[in-house]
C-alpha cells in the first residue's frame, strides 16, 4: 500500500529559547531529549519529546504575527482525561493566548481538544484522540492552503495519505498509523506560513519501497525539491534516505526512509566535524548563519 506512514517530527520557531523551554516543559509538561549548539557553541535547537515525537524549539525564531487563519498549527495527544485537563489549566495560567476546549462531534477524530499560542505565537492544541498510536504523541500537524483542491490533490497523490471526512472546516488526511494531517483554505498564505524561520518543517516517515516514487511525484504534482543537505554534509547513516521539499504553499516538508542506523543525534562535536570537512571538499564553509550568528527571522 503507499503512503506515508507517520508524523515524525516537527522544528517550529522561537525567539527565546529559554522561555520556550519552560513553558513546553513546566506547562504543556514535554521532557527534554537534548540541547544542541552552532558550530561556535551558541544555542541552537532544543528538543522535547511528545512521546515517540520530537518537536524542535528552533533559534533565531520569525518576527511575524500568528496568523489569522489558526494554521499552521501543531497537535499534541494525550494519554487521558486527566492529564487532558491538568495540561489545560497549566496553560491557561501561563498567560497565554488560548481558546475553550471543544467537544469532537461523533465522527471527529477528536474526542476533545483546546487550541493556543505559545509564547512565541505558534498555534498549537493539546487534544485526546479516539484512535491512534495511544499514549502521548503529535496527532496532527494543520497547514493553510491557498488552492484547497490542488493541495488535496498534492497530499493524496504524492504522499497517499488518505481522505478522512472534514472537521472544523479543514480537510484532513490519515497517515496509516492514524496520526492526521490537516489542510486550511486560506485567500493568501499568512506571513507564518511563508516565513519558516531556520529548521522550521514537518518531517514524515516513508517505506524504502515508496520512496523514489514519493521523490518523483512531489516534483510532478507542483512540490519543489530541496535536496538533502544532511546527505551532503556526511550525517545520513548506510541506507538512510531523505528529501526536503516545499508543497505548492511553500510549507518546508521532510520525507525519510531510514536505514538500519540512527545518527540523528550525533554529538554536536562530531556534527560540525562532519560538515567542515564535507564542506571543504566542496570548496565550502560553515556559513555565518550556521556558526551562530543570529539573522532577522
Amino acid at each position: 500500500m503507499f503512503g506515508a506512514e507517520t508524523l515524525d517530527h516537527v522544528g517550529i520557531p522561537v525567539r527565546d529559547l529559554e522561555r520556550a523551554e519552560k513553558f513546553y516543559m513546566e506547562i504543556v509538561g514535554l521532557p527534554i531529549l537534548t540541547r544542541r549548539k552552532n558550530a561556535d557553541g551558541s544555542p541552537r535547537h532544543t528538543y522535547v519529546l511528545a512521546g515517540e515525537n520530537i518537536i524542535g524549539l528552533n533559534l533565531p525564531g520569525v518576527q511575524v504575527p500568528p496568523s489569522p487563519s489558526g494554521a499552521p498549527r501543531y497537535a499534541i495527544a494525550v494519554e487521558s482525561e486527566t492529564r487532558f485537563q491538568s495540561t489545560v489549566e497549566k496553560i491557561k495560567e501561563g498567560r497565554v493566548k488560548s481558546g475553550e476546549i471543544e467537544e469532537g462531534q461523533s465522527d471527529s477524530p477528536l474526542i476533545r481538544s483546546f487550541c493556543f499560542d505559545d509564547p512565541d505565537d505558534n498555534h498549537m492544541e493539546i487534544c485526546l484522540r479516539r484512535d491512534g498510536p495511544g499514549g502521548t504523541y503529535l496527532s496532527h500537524v494543520v497547514f493553510e492552503a491557498a488552492d484547497l483542491s490542488r493541495a488535496a490533490r498534492f497530499y493524496s497523490q504524492a504522499l497517499g495519505v488518505e481522505a478522512l471526512p472534514d472537521d472544523r472546516g479543514e480537510k484532513l488526511f490519515k497517515f496509516r498509523n492514524h496520526q492526521i494531517l490537516g489542510l486550511k483554505a486560506v485567500a493568501a498564505l499568512s506571513e507564518r506560513t511563508r516565513k519558516h524561520g531556520r529548521a522550521v518543517h514537518v518531517a514524515f516517515n516513508v517505506t524504502q519501497e515508496d520512496f523514489d516514487r514519493m521523490v518523483a511525484l512531489i516534483t510532478e504534482m507542483g512540490g519543489r525539491s530541496l535536496g538533502d543537505h544532511r546527505a551532503e554534509d556526511g550525517l545520513r547513516p548506510p541506507g538512510e534516505r531523505s528529501l526536503y521539499f516545499f508543497d505548492p504553499d511553500t510549507n518546508y516538508l521532510q520525507i525519510t526512509a531510514h536505514g538500519e542506523e540512527n545518527w540523528d543525534l550525533l554529538s554536536d562535536e562530531e556534527k560540525w566535524r562532519r560538515i567542515t570537512e564535507n564542506r571543504k571538499k566542496r570548496g565550502q564553509g560553515i556559513s555565518s548563519f550556521d556558526a551562530g550568528k543570529k539573522v532577522p527571522g
